[in-house]
């Protein structure tokens, strides 16, 4: 079976100059509605069951409008283990004044970020646990499913699928309305085994 891990579509936020979303609540824009869109019209007769989205507005209203392109019918599931990284006093701040304002943090952020924890926020650790709990689940469950996410939350399972450590969080970049496809075939066993040793 297979998951189908997509970034939500495109929020003016996420245009230049960009602004630290977290869990700020922002709709996507007219082009991130067109990548929506054409990604549920893309994603016919890929064999999707189910869908699971993030329960933050940009990739709720995602899942909404692939669901409307592929019939309507499936099962649409709310998790929030599927969230981004909740970002605590960064969130709705432009990046630029981030680097500006503190650049030491910005700095453990960017050259540190097994051990970052977002001010008032959330640790990459912490997240990436809840997100891979998440794809366990919808692996046990076996169906083909899509599952509705965001920008960190791929990358920090693309740095487990690699065996690569959070360190390599900002190596790689997910565009909005991207698409990672994960064979699930002895997933949800290599999951367990990490989140027992993460403790």
């Amino acid at each position: 079976m297979t998951l189908l891990l997509v970034r939500h579509g495109q929020t003016d936020w996420n245009r230049e100059p960009a602004r630290c979303l977290g869990w700020a609540e922002v709709e996507l824009n007219e082009a991130g509605r067109g990548q929506a869109r054409d990604l549920g019209r893309a994603l016919q007769g890929r064999g999707v069951q189910l869908i699971v989205t993030s329960h933050l507005v940009r990739a709720r209203e995602t899942a909404e409008l692939i669901h409307e392109e592929l019939g309507g019918e499936l099962r649409f599931v709310v998790d929030p283990r599927l969230a981004e990284t909740h970002r605590g006093e960064w969130e709705t701040r432009r990046f630029t004044s981030i680097m500006r304002e503190e650049p030491d943090v910005w700095r453990h952020y960017r050259e540190q970020p097994q051990t970052f924890r977002f001010p008032g926020g959330e640790s990459l650790e912490a997240q990436q646990r809840r997100v891979l709990a998440c794809l366990r689940d919808c692996a046990l469950d076996g169906r083909t499913t899509l599952l509705v996410t965001h920008g960190g939350s791929i990358r920090l399972t693309r740095c487990f699928l690699e065996g690569q450590g959070i360190d390599a969080f900002h190596v790689t970049k997910t565009a909005n309305g991207g698409v990672d496809e994960i064979d699930t075939g002895g997933l949800a066993g290599r999951i367990d085994a990490h989140l027992a040793r993460a403790g």
